[in-house]
């Protein structure tokens, strides 16, 4: 639930936006399976709703290299 505060920077708003573009080209590529690309949106989606923030600006970070080190 939204605390009426921002919670992500401009930086991580960016990194956002980088992070589910991978996601969607490394499925559309076959880099990644449906379930992978689901999981990994998942993940952050959930991390962002009990307010790990953190967790989920590691993903948006990261995430290409998470999901493709678990292949």
């Amino acid at each position: 639930m939204s605390n009426g505060k921002a919670n992500l920077s401009t930086s991580d708003h960016k990194n956002m936006d980088a992070f589910l573009g991978y996601v969607l080209d490394d499925y559309k590529a076959g880099e990644i399976t449906k379930e992978e690309a689901v999981g990994a949106l998942a993940h952050v989606m959930a991390a962002l709703d009990i307010g790990n923030t953190a967790e989920a600006v590691n993903w948006f970070k990261q995430g290409r290299k998470f999901i493709r080190s678990t292949r």
